[in-house]
């Protein structure tokens, strides 16, 4: 049953952001070259590219051939991870950018942004390096009981959450002030995404006493999570196609 729920949710969300990543990457609007990454298309399409990376580095078929060609065991679920920080990073950018919010910017992508990323990824690397993994794994499920990767795990929440926090109070303003009813929606559920990984975060001291049962079920939030974040970005996208309030629609939060 977990393991079902945890491929059912899985495979929703690499077609989800596969399927997105796709079609910004094809299309002809896309600028070629480091140039598309200044652009609000070329960040979600990044950020598609990482996320889903990190998800089919997670699947065990996949996750064994690269265990085979990284220097060190269980390195595959360091690249993963680091990935998944990355996009979280990646949108929280897009993010602060498009609402106007230079506090957000600052702290996710300042000197002390940057600083806590670095942190975040060598956290994630000494834990792994200290826990005793020595067959492979993927998402470390074999050892979730030991203390390294308890740590391992909390630390990418951590970094998630960091990111997340300084982008709540605009992204709950525009929920309540945006023109569009679609403006609306999608700040709503891209706010519900936040809560939810923030959520995760904090309530980690409560997944671990919750035992290993209850670790597909966290998982399963995070899935939630990222689902309701792109959802709310392609709310955003219908609303731009459509031209709705093209006066006052002054945003870039657009995957079109």
């Amino acid at each position: 049953m977990n393991d079902s729920i945890y491929v059912i949710s899985v495979s929703f969300m690499l077609i989800f952001l596969g399927g997105l990543t796709f079609h910004r990457m094809t299309s002809r609007r896309t600028p070629e070259g480091a140039r598309a990454l200044l652009r609000p298309s070329g960040r979600l399409a990044l950020m598609g590219v990482l996320l889903t990376a990190a998800y089919v580095f997670s699947l065990p078929g996949v996750y064994q051939v690269l265990e085979a060609i990284v220097p060190i065991s269980n390195g595959t679920d360091f690249i993963a991870k680091c990935c998944a920080m990355t996009a979280v990073g990646v949108l929280g950018v897009h993010l602060a950018v498009a609402y106007g919010s230079e506090t957000a910017t600052t702290w996710i992508v300042g000197k002390r942004g940057l600083l806590v990323g670095v942190i975040a990824a060598s956290g994630v690397l000494f834990t792994l390096l200290v826990a005793d993994t020595p067959e492979a794994s993927p998402r470390l499920e074999m050892y979730q009981e030991q203390r390294a990767v308890e740590l391992n795990e909390w630390i990418v929440l951590a970094y998630t959450a960091y990111v997340l926090v300084p982008l709540l109070l605009p992204v709950f303003r525009d929920s309540r002030r945006n023109p569009l009813r679609f403006g609306r929606l999608a700040s709503r559920l891209i706010f519900v995404g936040f809560i939810l990984s923030i959520g995760r975060a904090l309530a980690y001291p409560l997944e671990l006493r919750a035992g290993a049962e209850a670790f597909y079920i966290f998982e399963l939030v995070t899935h939630v999570s990222t689902a309701c974040v792109v959802l709310g970005l392609w709310a955003f996208a219908f609303a731009r196609s459509r031209q709705l309030a093209r006066k006052t629609f002054d945003t870039g939060l657009s995957i079109k």
